[in-house]
C-alpha cells in the first residue's frame, strides 16, 4: 500500500479541475508530491500549506470551491532541485532557492536571488533534471521597461533561446521573451474575457502584445478584434500565432500607438475594449470612452495595494470615466495576481453608459 499523508486541499468541480490545477501550479500552491484525488464530479487538489480562502480565490479567480484537510497518497519520490543541490550549497542558501517559476511553452523562467547568482548554472541544470519537459531555463535579469514593455533575461541552462510556442486552452501563442512582453499568469484572464464576447462584436485590444486576448477571442467566437500594439515585434508574433490557430473570428493586427489609433477611429464604434497595461492604462481611459458604444464593456487592469485594492482601482477608474462625461455600471472586480507584497493586479469590468 502506498504511503498517505495529511494535506490541506481545495476541491473544485471536475470540469474546472485542469484550470484550477494549472492556476495553483503557476502560483506555487500545488503539492506535486501527492496524487490528486478524482471523483466523477470533483477534483481534490493537495496544497503546499494552509492557505486562507481569500488567497485561493485570488489564485483561482473565483469562488465555487471547497477547502479542507484530508489524506492523500504520496507519489513515488524523486529528487527535488533542493535535493540535487545539497552539498553544492549550504542550508541557508538552499532556503533561498526559488520555489515558483513561470512556465512558457518549453521555457522555464526563474527569479534567482542575487545571493545565488554564482550557482545559476547548477540551479538551471538541477531544474532541468527534475522538470524534464522543459528545454530551456532563463533567469529574469531586469524589470519590465520601455514602450515595448520587455525585460532582459539570462540564459541559465539547456537550449539558448527566448522563442517558444505556448499553449492556453487549446490556443497556440508564438512568444519571444526578448522581443515582446508575455505573462503566463494571465491565462485565466485571457479565457475569462474571451468567454464574455458575443457573436458579431467589435473588440479593441489596445495593448495586445503577442495577442493572447485576440487569439482566445477569435478562436472561440465570430467576432472582429482590432489588436493594437506599438511594438512591431509583438504584432509580428501575433501574425505567426494567427497562422497556427483555427480562427472563427477575424483579427486585424495594427502597429500603432493606441492614442493615435483611437483618434482615427469612428466614435462609439466598438462593443468592447481590453486595456491590459497595468502601469499605463489610466492614461488611455478617455480614448476608450471615445470609441466605446453606449452599453459597451471596458476590461481595465491596474495595480493597487491593500486595503481594498479592488475599490481603489474602481474608484480611480470611475473618476476618469466621469471626466469623459460617461457613466459606469460595475460588472465585476477581481484580483488577478500578486504583484508585490500586499499589492495586486486588479481586473475591473465596467459597462460604459
Amino acid at each position: 500500500m502506498m504511503p498517505t499523508v495529511e494535506r490541506h486541499y481545495v476541491q473544485v468541480p471536475a470540469h474546472r479541475g485542469e484550470e484550477a490545477r494549472r492556476a495553483l501550479l503557476n502560483a506555487g500552491g500545488l503539492d506535486n508530491s501527492c496524487k490528486i484525488v478524482k471523483t466523477d464530479s470533483a477534483l481534490r487538489l493537495p496544497l503546499v500549506r494552509d492557505f486562507d480562502r481569500r488567497e485561493i480565490a485570488t489564485i483561482l479567480g473565483e469562488e465555487g470551491f471547497d477547502m479542507g484537510v484530508g489524506e492523500f497518497v504520496k507519489k513515488p519520490t524523486k529528487p527535488t532541485v533542493q535535493d540535487l543541490l545539497r552539498g553544492v550549497m549550504d542550508d541557508e542558501e538552499i532556503q533561498l532557492l526559488p520555489r515558483a517559476f513561470d512556465s512558457i511553452g518549453d521555457i522555464a523562467v526563474l527569479e534567482i536571488p542575487d545571493a545565488l547568482s554564482k550557482y545559476e548554472r547548477q540551479i538551471g541544470e538541477a531544474f532541468l533534471t527534475v522538470h524534464s519537459r522543459f528545454s530551456t531555463v532563463l533567469a529574469k535579469a531586469s524589470a519590465i521597461s520601455g514602450t515595448k514593455r520587455v525585460r532582459e533575461y539570462r540564459h541559465v541552462a539547456g537550449v539558448c533561446k527566448t522563442r517558444t510556442v505556448h499553449r492556453e486552452y487549446g490556443c497556440r501563442l508564438v512568444v519571444d521573451l526578448a522581443k515582446a512582453y508575455f505573462s503566463p499568469r494571465l491565462l485565466e484572464e485571457h479565457h475569462r474575457v474571451a468567454t464574455q464576447v458575443q457573436p458579431g462584436e467589435t473588440v479593441l485590444d489596445m495593448f495586445t502584445g503577442v495577442g493572447p486576448f485576440a487569439i482566445h477571442i477569435a478562436s472561440r467566437q465570430r467576432a472582429y478584434v482590432i489588436a493594437v500594439d506599438i511594438n512591431p515585434d509583438a504584432i509580428d508574433l501575433l501574425r505567426q500565432s494567427m497562422a497556427l490557430n483555427r480562427l472563427r473570428g477575424t483579427i486585424e493586427p495594427v502597429v500603432a500607438d493606441a492614442h493615435a489609433y483611437c483618434g482615427l477611429m469612428t466614435p462609439h464604434s466598438v462593443d468592447r475594449v481590453i486595456m491590459n497595461h497595468p502601469t499605463g492604462a489610466a492614461d488611455f481611459v478617455h480614448d476608450a470612452c471615445r470609441v466605446l458604444r453606449e452599453g459597451g464593456v471596458m476590461h481595465y487592469y491596474d495595480f493597487a495595494a491593500e486595503p481594498d485594492p479592488e475599490e481603489r482601482v474602481l474608484g480611480r477608474l470611475r473618476e476618469r470615466v466621469g471626466q469623459c462625461r460617461r457613466r459606469t455600471e460595475t460588472l465585476a472586480t477581481r484580483r488577478v495576481r500578486n504583484s508585490a507584497p500586499h499589492e495586486y493586479q486588479v481586473a475591473v469590468d465596467i459597462r460604459i453608459l
